[in-house]
């Protein structure tokens, strides 16, 4: 068997296993000296309340009392649990598998995220929220929209200024088409037809599509700098919605409050990250 194939196998044991413990293990540097814990691997320390909590996940499934052997069993299967994470180190998985890399990222953004589900937003908080982005939950409100995008892949050092030449056409009043055929080739092709918020958002995203619905017909914004490069967006036709009631959406407006809120809580964390740790950047010219 390949090494590839033997690495693919411990990933996959080690990880459908354990994600939680991996989280703990990998990622949380928790200081346990003072605390009981139920084993030791080398320098890691399995704490005695996870086991625990193990212990009572079984004993909920069964329906004979918990014996020495299931203890033992439980514990066995943590300590192994353990030493496939740490295998998985050994063999530099971290830093070489995009499997076990996504699944590392995918279990700290849902552990930064968890606090808000106990939040429990305030009458007022949804009312301002909703007074605020009234427009994104008009759900018949719908845009027709073009974007011309300079990608700094294709333009390189050049692409601001390709995107401010491009504006000034715009400025100018010259042939939409021609203008957009300065773009990049690898802009997402927009569908040109009236399109809802919702669906506006999954072709340029949220930010955009909050610029998009601002402008009126056959307005533009200015060159606004997007992950590799910059893009225009050219609104070409809009239809506007009757108001919403909140009362009738109130659910909606809480879902989309509450994805907002894991957002923020994400770029913040991040953020953070990014003044704990020291970062040596060394981008090419």
């Amino acid at each position: 068997m390949d090494r590839n194939k033997i690495h693919t196998i411990i990933l996959i044991s080690g990880l459908v296993l354990g994600v939680s413990m991996a989280s703990y293990s990998l990622i949380e540097e928790s200081n346990i000296s003072g605390y009981a814990y139920a084993a030791k691997i080398e320098d890691t320390s399995i704490p005695m309340d996870k086991y625990l909590q193990q212990l009572e996940g079984l004993a909920k499934d069964k329906r004979s009392p918990i014996s020495q052997k299931d203890k033992e069993y439980v514990l066995e299967r943590m300590i192994e649990e353990e030493l496939l994470i740490k295998r998985a180190i050994d063999l530099g998985m971290l830093n070489s598998n995009p499997i076990a890399r996504g699944t590392i990222v995918q279990q700290m953004i849902k552990t930064i995220i968890s606090e808000n589900d106990r939040y429990e937003i305030t009458k007022t908080e949804l009312e301002k929220f909703y007074n605020e982005n009234k427009g994104f939950f008009a759900k018949s409100t719908r845009l027709r929209l073009q974007q011309i995008y300079f990608s700094d892949q294709e333009f390189g050092q050049f692409s601001l200024s390709q995107a401010r030449k491009a504006y000034d056409l715009l400025e100018k009043g010259e042939n939409l088409n021609e203008i957009f055929s300065l773009g990049s080739d690898s802009a997402l092709r927009i569908p040109n037809t009236l399109m809802t918020l919702t669906k506006v958002r999954e072709y340029i995203g949220p930010s955009l599509m909050n610029e998009a619905k601002k402008l009126d017909p056959g307005s533009y914004t200015e060159p606004l700098k997007v992950s590799g490069g910059y893009k225009i967006i050219v609104l070409l036709e809009k239809e506007l919605a009757k108001e919403t009631e909140l009362e009738d959406i109130r659910d909606v407006v809480a879902a989309e409050y509450r994805k907002r809120m894991d957002d923020s809580s994400l770029r913040k964390y991040l953020d953070n990250l990014k003044n704990w740790y020291d970062i040596s950047r060394n981008l090419p010219e």
